[in-house]
């Protein structure tokens, strides 16, 4: 029999919340210390229920659970702060940031790391106007945090730094190239030295470096996605591409 576990007061974010029998809730949530976990919320669609209006996504909370196996039941939930509550553009955003994690990550898989860049970039994503920048800055620290990330420092073949007049191929497998000494091929992905620096010092303050940022960071997350799209990354493949 699987040990009873019990978690108080444990921070944390709402990813996805679906109706479960008459009146409860199947929550997945991302926790500061114990990663991503699903959790049964009883009675919580209940009308008048106090964690009906709780357990919503981008509102920051203490939730408490009890687990015996890979689901678990909530005890506790309290407000930990004032709701992200981005708007607009920012919530599909937000959304898109949910969807990445519900696909990057496993159950009972913990990552300070991955909690405090999403907890960080859902923050900016209200105080920012531009969110193509913050989402490439999040893309690129999920992967780090994960243990996926992108070696940005220079050619990984000869051990030569990162050179911004130079132009650069990407292999998941290796890293940096420099395109010259890459035998040619039709549909290999050039990158620009000067955008692959923007992308490492988290700059991305112009159209090229975040059209390179896209483009590089798109190919990394489809290899470990797989073919299925992400559903909101195809609402927000328009607003990326115009640098908003």
């Amino acid at each position: 029999m699987a040990e009873r576990e019990q978690v108080l007061l444990e921070r944390a974010f709402v990813l996805h919340q679906r109706p479960y029998r008459d009146s409860s809730q199947l929550l997945e949530c991302m926790t500061a210390t114990h990663g991503r976990v699903g959790l049964v919320a009883k009675g919580s669609r209940r009308a008048g229920s106090r964690q009906r209006a709780l357990l919503q996504p981008f509102v920051p909370l203490r939730v408490s659970w009890v687990r015996r196996g890979e689901l678990g039941s909530l005890t506790n939930v309290e407000p930990a702060g004032q709701s992200c509550a981005p708007a607009g553009h920012g919530l599909l955003a937000a959304f898109y940031m949910n969807e990445l994690l519900l696909r990057l990550t496993a159950r009972g898989d913990p990552s300070a790391e991955v909690f405090s860049c999403y907890s960080r970039c859902l923050a900016l994503l209200t105080e920012t106007e531009r969110l193509a920048r913050e989402l490439r800055i999040f893309e690129l620290e999920l992967l780090q945090a994960l243990g996926y990330g992108l070696e940005l420092d220079g050619d990984s073949s000869t051990g030569e730094p990162l050179r911004a007049e130079c132009s650069y191929v990407y292999e998941l497998e290796g890293g940096l190239c420099r395109a010259e000494h890459v035998d040619a091929v039709a549909d290999v992905d050039v990158y620009s030295g000067r955008d692959l620096e923007s992308l490492r010092d988290r700059v991305l303050d112009d159209e090229g470096s975040l059209r390179t940022a896209q483009r590089l960071l798109g190919r990394a997350l489809k290899s470990h996605l797989g073919e299925r799209p992400i559903k909101s990354r195809l609402v927000l493949q328009d607003i990326m591409s115009r640098g908003l």
